[in-house]
């Protein structure tokens, strides 16, 4: 330490003489990333980990960095680590002594050649390794390959990988790239990788563990699983096989490039964090993602299947073609989305796409960009270890809307041909939005400046008013400053009219009923009177699939502004849900009736309702014969019963002792079932769970339910203690049961004692985010509010917000979001 305090004094001393920083700043600024990139081509790495079998031994590692260098600087490594996990480090040769000083390891210059070795021992470190008493794997995005060994760790310093894994010799691994040999001695053995093509740090990965293998009728694609009911396997497998190399075959077609990676597998990991992860040659996916159960509906279907083509499509974008900074992240994701909305129409040709992409995009962007936490597309980045706040709808909704936009004003084949120019001018390296809009305006005529303007450099979303008379309707975009410019489309009478909207419009009708965006497309909030809204409401039974999404969408929005109280929104959607036969459609109605009667409604109104609306659903669940709908009506009933009689059918339900009940119930559909029971009925709570975990098969669903456990005692002081664990990181390992549990904790039915968990949960947000993975302070948050609809819970949260003024403005943005139900539930209107 004395040591590191003298290096850090003299180059203090050496700062003030030069107006130069002595060690960049923690994390990965965007001036220390430049100033890398600028000096530093013909990168490649050469990893080798030693992985015990016992998770609480130490991951020995070795590592050679070779690069060459044109600068005239000190070089510097990421490494975010203890000191002692540096081991020992020679530059061509010379042990460097200074270790680690602000996440950083210093390559003096005086050492620096034009061809360079960086030879190193280290300890590898946890924080991104995910390691469990079965199987490890790494989630190095953003900018986490820096946690776990010492790297350049920036996206656009893309390099070669060459990576050994000594492993337990029953232990299965995979990797990017293919395996080049395997040696085994006694219960141990090595596992060689073939140096991979060039890429960026974030996308190295590997897990390994006790996996099962599937390879596919070819050959060509090997899955790795930890599922243990072969007949789910078997039943999924062929289905998983097919999506994959659909998206592929679809990709190579659109692009014209063929599969740019050496291999492709993928890893089913039970706990991972995310839907899927796209790194090259070994995808990464949440194992229930894709493992269906046999009742599943076609949204699950659609749901696993545009997942899939997601990652397979970043394959192109995002790794053959890498955003040069994380303030471009959304670009990568809006080609995957909009990509896969594009993919998974041949395999569903009896679903309605175009309601399918509404629906699976508009809903949760307008759920961000209404509130005042909202932000652009494109956001800006100081330093690489903020990057995770970047993501969220905006990025991976509201962007494949624009696209899609933007699609329309240069035409399919225009767009197409300027992507795949793009693909080829930028393969294995980098490239901005700049670079592709640049090469996008060669194939049009409009404006794309102000669209660039407004839709990727402008938060929040167009406010349409529609003022109409007998003889015409008129648009005006109020939000002022911005034209917005999109296509809309009115069916008037019988004809559909599309029009270019800039700022204001004039419509003539001639006396003819008008509906507006009668196709979907339009993005924004329509500011209709109440007389139009009633209009709206009386005819969606009238209307086309889309039609009936976009008028649901359009009477939501109003809602949330006021425009009518949540007696009439409820009844809306109990009708809607009595008539509605589209499972898109039903879905979103469902979740919406859960959300009203939660959080809109009161308890009064909640008593006045619940009786009525456990018949309905019930029946629906009980009478209808179409699996998807039946599933729909029941996630609907458990979610909502409350009544006795209620309560008594989910335990008749659970035990198998409803006769008229058809749909079969998964492993997991039980677990949940097991959990809604004890929410409602304390007094057996402990042994219907009991039971349930003595009858789970599966070892990984054994260990969550028993993780769940003490957020579903009875006992408050037994949930305290469970909390006041979750406030250290030590026990925030495993992020999907920690969201789990929140939610369950923070369940409308015992709010009265976990609003007292709401004050410390704002209070560690940036622990959460400096620790968790990039989605979890969102979910975090998302799972301690969505359950809370209290004043007081509201002044909690508002109080929170006043005395951190200076708490960063993407977490804040992140509070406005999550609570922004909760803030309208108290907001001065018709609740």
């Amino acid at each position: 330490m004395e040591r590191i305090s003298q290096i850090l004094l003299a180059m203090t001393l050496w700062q003030a003489c030069n107006n130069v920083p002595p060690f960049p700043e923690p994390g990965v600024s965007h001036r220390h990333a430049m100033q890398r990139k600028a000096s530093v081509t013909n990168l490649e790495y050469d990893l080798t980990f030693h992985i015990p079998e016992t998770v609480t031994e130490l991951i020995k590692a070795e590592e050679t960095i070779r690069f060459a260098h044109n600068g005239n600087d000190d070089l510097f490594l990421d490494f975010k680590a203890d000191e002692k996990n540096l081991v020992e480090i020679h530059l061509n040769g010379t042990p460097l002594s200074e270790g680690i000083v602000s996440e950083h390891i210093l390559l003096p210059k005086a050492y620096l050649k034009e061809q360079n070795i960086v030879e190193i021992q280290f300890i590898a470190g946890n924080s991104s390794l995910n390691r469990n008493d079965e199987f490890i794997y790494t989630l190095l995005v953003p900018d986490r390959a820096r946690t776990v060994f010492p790297v350049m760790d920036q996206p656009d310093l893309k390099a070669k990988w060459t990576l050994a894994l000594d492993i337990p010799a029953d232990w299965e691994a995979v990797a990017n790239g293919p395996v080049l040999a395997s040696e085994q001695k006694n219960d141990r053995k090595v596992m060689h990788y073939k140096q991979t093509k060039l890429l960026p740090s974030y996308l190295f990965a590997f897990a390994a563990g006790r996996f099962k293998t599937l390879s596919d009728r070819s050959n060509t694609m090997t899955m790795y699983y930890r599922e243990n009911d072969s007949t789910k396997v078997a039943r999924n497998a062929s289905e998983i096989f097919g999506l994959h190399q659909k998206a592929l075959d679809w990709l190579e077609k659109y692009t014209g490039i063929r599969y740019p990676f050496q291999k492709f597998d993928f890893a089913l990991i039970p706990t991972f964090q995310y839907g899927g992860m796209e790194h090259p040659g070994a995808i990464f996916y949440r194992e229930r993602s894709l493992m269906l159960d046999g009742s599943a509906s076609v949204n699950q279907k659609l749901r696993r299947a545009s997942l899939i083509a997601h990652e397979t499509a970043h394959m192109w974008f995002g790794d053959l073609v890498t955003m040069t900074w994380f303030d471009d992240v959304w670009l990568k994701e809006v080609f995957a989305n909009f990509m896969a909305a594009k993919m998974v129409n041949p395999s569903f040709p009896d679903v309605d796409h175009d309601l399918r992409f509404l629906l699976a995009h508009y809903p949760s962007a307008y759920a961000v960009d209404r509130t005042d936490g909202s932000h652009p597309i494109q956001q800006s980045l100081k330093n690489l270890q903020d990057a995770g706040s970047l993501y969220g709808a905006i990025i991976y909704k509201k962007a494949p809307i624009v696209m899609r936009n933007l699609e329309t004003m240069l035409g399919p084949d225009s767009l197409r041909a300027g992507l795949q120019k793009y693909l080829r001018d930028y393969s294995y390296a980098n490239a901005t939005w700049d670079d592709l809009i640049k090469i996008l305006a060669d194939y049009t005529d409009n404006d794309l400046h102000q669209w660039n303007r407004d839709w990727i450099r402008s938060s929040g979303m167009p406010q349409i008013r529609i003022q109409h008379d007998e003889e015409e309707l008129l648009f005006e975009v109020v939000n002022h400053n911005h034209q917005w410019p999109q296509q809309i489309q009115s069916l008037i009478g019988s004809e559909r009219v599309d029009f270019l909207l800039l700022e204001k419009h004039r419509l003539p009708t001639h006396g003819n009923p008008v509906f507006t965006n009668s196709n979907g497309k339009t993005y924004g909030y329509l500011n209709y009177d109440k007389r139009d809204l009633e209009r709206v409401k009386e005819t969606i039974d009238h209307r086309d699939g889309v039609g009936r999404g976009a008028s649901w969408l359009l009477l939501w929005e109003n809602f949330l502004r006021h425009k009518f109280d949540a007696a009439f929104m409820y009844a809306s959607l109990l009708d809607g849900l009595q008539t509605e036969r589209d499972p898109l459609i039903l879905e979103y109605l469902g979740n919406k009736l859960n959300t009203v009667f939660w959080i809109f409604l009161d308890a009064s109104q909640r008593i006045q309702h619940h009786q009525s609306t456990e018949v309905l659903l019930y029946s629906g669940m009980i009478q209808t014969e179409d699996p998807s709908l039946q599933r729909i009506y029941y996630d609907a009933y458990i979610s909502i019963a409350q009544s006795v009689d209620a309560v008594g059918n989910l335990h008749k339900i659970w035990s198998d002792q409803l006769e008229e009940f058809s749909l079969p119930l998964s492993e997991n559909d039980r677990i949940q079932l097991a959990s809604q029971i004890a929410l409602r009925d304390p007094d057996r709570a402990q042994q219907i769970l009991e039971v349930q975990l003595q009858v789970i098969k599966n070892p990984d669903n054994r260990q969550r339910l028993e993780f769940l456990l003490p957020a579903l005692s009875p006992e408050k002081q037994i949930r305290d203690e469970f909390f006041n664990g979750l406030l250290r990181n030590e026990n925030r390992s495993q992020e999907p049961w920690v969201g789990e549990a929140l939610r369950l904790l923070h369940h409308p039915l015992r709010t009265e004692s976990s609003i007292d968990y709401i004050l410390p949960s704002l209070e560690i947000i940036e622990e959460i985010k400096a620790t968790g993975d990039i989605f979890f302070p969102s979910d975090w948050l998302a799972a301690t509010l969505s359950g809370h609809q209290s004043k007081e819970a509201e002044q909690v949260v508002h109080k929170f917000l006043e005395v951190h003024p200076n708490l960063s403005s993407d977490l804040r943005n992140k509070i406005l979001q999550t609570a922004d139900m909760l803030f309208r539930r108290h907001q001065d209107g018709a609740y």
